[in-house]
């Protein structure tokens, strides 16, 4: 018998784990047994705030507006009637100030400069993250030969992911892929990190191949935490066999050990002798010198989504306290950033640890706090707990300790995100800085080809400063045993945490503070 119409393309959609698209039901069907539903908008549904990607740029806001603010009243506190009326900027990861009556000329002369089509004086007056990424854009959207660097300085990139999977991972192969096609080299996948290259889980990608994975959350490449010195002898062998010239390695704290120990093998294995460069991608930002890693805004934005939806739970429950607790291994800056994004009354990181002396002030701190109330006034609040803060006082200690000594003005429920933070889309911040530092990176392995004693480096981002560090260096500036920098950056934010959330003189406002009742303002009306 014939195959009946549309059976091929059933047994492809079956293969595929589809299923067949069934007819479009009548009205009748559609609406049966339900409510009628008013048709949205046009407007509704493109409106462009149910975006992701904007859902997610709103959590960077939330932090800058607060740093920025806060450098504002230190501004207006440290200036006298002479000092210039400042703006408040960002370069990189830094918070700036800057007369504003400069700025504002500057910003004219832009205008003046692409009045007059000097184009060339108009992008050198923008700032430097812009005229980058102009320039990865156009490296990265066309084929363009007019970038292709001469034959003999060609090289075959490895691109190798290690560690845990962080959100732009997959911003930063493609735009290394479609770089070093630009340039005229040959980027070269190893999937499934160290593991893989040793059985050989090799191929060259090409331009198409890596189109959509500017967008994709994970690791399209495969990623785990072996290291090249489990088998040396063999990572050299198979750099060799796929003639790599240089190493692109993307990855947080175990890619930059992976560094370390290729750069060390060097005197004994010649395929080592190739330029080799670290972008951290991690979620944790634990690795040393640099401020930012790719997937930490990500896992920040995930963190700030659950914690607000947490937080609604928690007010509609009348007078609950949530301990939300959240990966980042021996680093708090997950924890940290999610407290001052988020509104959480306290924060425990493994850099500051948690003593006894520390809960008694804390549940006397939330005592206080819901005391100062109004009464009837639902209210719910957030401890966000790093998953390594402390071995004794775990997250279930700390909410049954709440729970207990709490229990006549609120009561407690924990939550762990777990592997969560690794998810979500990876935001907009996390996508662009992926590709501007790739393209640095790519440019980077360029000078160092060719060099009789070839580098091996991190690119870092310090304040206003992006630099390339030596892999000493960032070894000599990491704390290993808890897998994180000697010095972090954040951690002066504890103090705005306790600011923001009303625990700085504290103890100087009334009990049932807030707002006023109705009922009193209009006998105080009518009194009067």
């Amino acid at each position: 018998a014939a195959p009946r119409r549309g059976q091929a393309q059933d047994d492809r959609h079956r293969r595929r784990g589809c299923a067949r698209l069934q007819p479009e039901p009548d009205h009748a069907q559609r609406h049966q047994g339900r409510p009628h539903q008013p048709a949205r908008s046009r407007h509704a549904r493109h409106d462009p705030r149910t975006h992701p990607a904007w859902r997610q740029s709103c959590r960077l806001r939330r932090i800058l507006a607060t740093l920025q603010g806060a450098e504002a009243v230190e501004a207006v506190l440290s200036s006298n009637p002479s000092t210039p009326s400042p703006v408040i900027g960002i370069r990189e990861n830094k918070i700036t100030r800057r007369p504003l009556m400069e700025a504002v000329a500057q910003t004219q002369e832009v205008a003046k400069a692409i009045e007059a089509k000097d184009f060339t004086r108009a992008l050198s007056l923008r700032d430097p993250e812009f005229e980058d990424c102009l320039h990865a854009f156009r490296a990265t959207t066309r084929l363009n030969t007019e970038y292709r660097v001469p034959e003999s300085q060609r090289m075959r990139i490895g691109i190798i992911h290690t560690g845990a999977p962080a959100g732009g991972m997959n911003a930063a192969t493609r735009t290394a892929v479609r770089y070093c096609l630009c340039h005229g080299h040959t980027p070269v996948a190893i999937y499934n990190g160290f593991a893989g290259l040793l059985e050989g889980n090799v191929a060259e990608l090409t331009w198409l191949r890596v189109d959509q994975w500017g967008t994709r959350g994970g690791s399209e490449l495969g990623t785990n935490r072996a290291l090249p010195d489990s088998d040396m002898e063999g990572i050299a062998a198979k750099l060799a066999e796929y003639k790599i010239d240089s190493l692109f390695i993307v990855g947080g704290f175990e890619a930059m050990v992976a560094v370390n120990q290729l750069d060390k093998a060097r005197d004994r294995y010649k395929a080592l002798k190739i330029p080799l460069v670290h972008l951290p991608a991690t979620i944790s930002n634990n690795v040393p010198i640099t401020e930012w890693s790719i997937g930490s805004d990500t896992s920040i934005n995930v963190l700030v989504d659950a914690c607000d939806a947490i937080k609604q739970s928690a007010t509609a429950s009348r007078n609950r306290v949530f301990v939300v607790e959240t990966q980042g291994a021996g680093c708090g800056y997950i924890a940290m950033l999610g407290a001052l994004a988020s509104g959480a009354n306290i924060v425990y990181t493994p850099e500051n640890g948690i003593t006894l002396k520390q809960l008694v002030d804390d549940v006397e701190f939330l005592k206080r706090r819901y005391q100062q109330d109004v009464a009837g006034k639902s209210e719910g609040r957030l401890v966000i707990r790093s998953e390594k803060a402390s071995k004794t006082y775990t997250t279930e200690v700390i909410s049954n300790i709440l729970a207990e000594e709490g229990k006549d003005l609120f009561d407690s429920r924990l939550v762990s995100l777990g592997h969560t933070l690794q998810g979500g889309v990876p935001s907009p911040r996390d996508r662009t800085r992926a590709v501007r530092l790739t393209v640095k990176c790519i440019d980077w392995l360029e000078q160092q080809h060719g060099s009789k004693t070839p580098g091996a480096a991190s690119i870092a981002i310090q304040g206003a400063e992006i630099r390339f560090v030596p892999i000493a260096e960032m070894i000599a500036a990491a704390d290993t045993k808890h897998r994180r920098g000697k010095v972090q950056w954040w951690t002066p934010m504890q103090r705005l945490v306790d600011v923001l959330c009303g625990r700085i003189n504290l103890e100087n406002e009334p009990l049932n503070a807030g707002i006023v009742p109705l009922a009193a303002t209009t006998t105080a009306t009518q009194t009067s």
